[in-house]
């Protein structure tokens, strides 16, 4: 919903900016309010592309599981590096609850894994053999599992097999300030 409203206000303040108002006087009333003179006419530019106004693009989110997401977490190994209720690995950081339960942008969530997708990947090479692959829907579900308190109390140690427990990667390779660092000035985090 978010993302729909600043399209539209972006688009509302591109077709602004682009309004073919006569541009060809220069007024006291505009240099009085400090917008911009033009000495010449303008030139007529409403049929370049970036002139006009871009379509509406329709913008469609997949339906969240947070049942399937919890799942999602635990059978793809996301637990083994990340903390959900004090649950998994610590090599990465929690996956803490957004501010307003049982509500999540999946984008941000994207977006958040994104920053940290090349120590990931790092990571799950090392540790896994392989790189985890999740789709589009996988991240919903999964964003809606961590913002979801009743799917968050269901994930409990015993709820992990035994077997993958021995796995959880108990060693911070990076702490949450160094992770906030890392992605604020893109530099790697030396793991040494």
């Amino acid at each position: 919903m978010a993302f729909r409203s600043l399209m539209i206000l972006t688009a509302a303040m591109f077709a602004t900016a682009c309004d073919d108002g006569d541009a060809s006087s220069t007024t006291t009333e505009a240099a009085d309010s400090g917008k911009y003179i033009q000495d010449e006419p303008a030139e007529d530019l409403s049929d370049e592309p970036l002139a006009r106004a871009p379509k509406e693009v329709k913008f469609v989110l997949p339906e969240a599981n947070p049942r399937r997401g919890r799942i999602l977490y635990v059978t793809n190994g996301c637990v083994l590096c990340h903390q959900v209720n004090e649950v998994g690995g610590k090599a990465a950081p929690p996956m803490r609850q957004p501010v307003t339960p049982d509500e999540i942008d999946p984008l941000t969530f994207s977006a958040h894994m994104w920053q940290g997708a090349e120590q990931m990947i790092m990571l799950q090479a090392l540790e896994l053999g392989y790189v985890i692959e999740l789709d589009g829907q996988d991240i919903a579900d999964i964003a809606a599992f961590v913002a979801s308190p009743e799917e968050r109390s269901l994930l409990t140690k015993e709820s992990i097999p035994l077997e993958m427990q021995n796995w959880f990667i108990d060693e911070t390779f990076w702490t949450e300030d160094e992770w906030e660092e890392f992605t604020r000035r893109g530099n790697r985090i030396p793991l040494d």
